[in-house]
């Protein structure tokens, strides 16, 4: 009796086997259709997003040039305004040293005047101005340095304001701490998911020297906790 073969010439197509149906196998293909179709939504996101990131860090980059910049501009044309005084000469018994130089461009803006970081910062960059002044009495000591929540910074801003602050503004102002703090400010994060922004001991004693110098007064540099 001859016997029909078909090993070696097995043919397979689309058509649903015998045990699914022609409208499951039709779903099941819809549905996949449909979640390569969010794999490739989800890539061009990340993509973008991607984008973004590049996008901020160069733009970042650049606002600290152009501030670091400016700040140098307007010391020298505040240095060109004052008149000489010959009337006291500083020496070792009067117990002042000279003022340590800013080593961030945060410290630059802060020791600027007042009007100019009015008339040449933007809303935000004066916000964490604001904030980095007085770090020493709006944050608590940890190992790594002093830190304040955005929690806690987003009250210090409403209590400077008088008013509302939106998250957006809290997190712009966070990014230009960051920035503008080179490495003596961190951005980091709680369990919980929220940003905390982390200034080194050293930044806050340079900070705490020149307020102290300013205002006339006459410490140890020593950082109260």
């Amino acid at each position: 009796m001859p016997t029909n073969t078909t090993e070696g010439n097995q043919s397979y197509s689309h058509e649903p086997s015998s045990t699914v149906s022609r409208d499951e196998f039709e779903a099941l293909v819809e549905r996949v259709e449909t979640l390569e179709g969010r794999v490739e939504e989800k890539d061009e996101r990340i993509a973008e997003l991607e984008e973004q990131l590049s996008e901020q860090q160069s733009e970042s980059a650049k606002e600290r040039a152009e501030i670091k910049q400016r700040v140098t501009t307007l010391e020298s044309e505040e240095s060109d305004e004052e008149p000489d005084s010959n009337d006291e000469t500083p020496t070792p018994q009067t117990g002042k040293t000279a003022l340590q130089e800013p080593e961030t461009p945060l410290e630059d803006i802060i020791q600027i005047p007042e009007h100019l970081a009015e008339e040449n910062l933007s809303a935000n960059q004066q916000r964490a101005r604001f904030v980095a002044k007085d770090i020493h009495e709006y944050s608590r000591s940890v190992p790594a340095g002093r830190v304040i929540k955005s929690s806690e910074l987003r009250r210090v801003l409403s209590a400077g304001e008088d008013g509302t602050v939106y998250n957006q503004t809290v997190s712009r102002v966070i990014d230009y701490l960051d920035s503008l703090g080179d490495e003596d400010v961190k951005i980091r994060e709680t369990q919980a998911g929220e940003r905390v922004v982390v200034f080194t001991d050293e930044i806050v004693k340079r900070i705490v020297a020149y307020r102290n110098r300013n205002n006339g007064v006459v410490t140890g540099g020593k950082v109260e906790g």
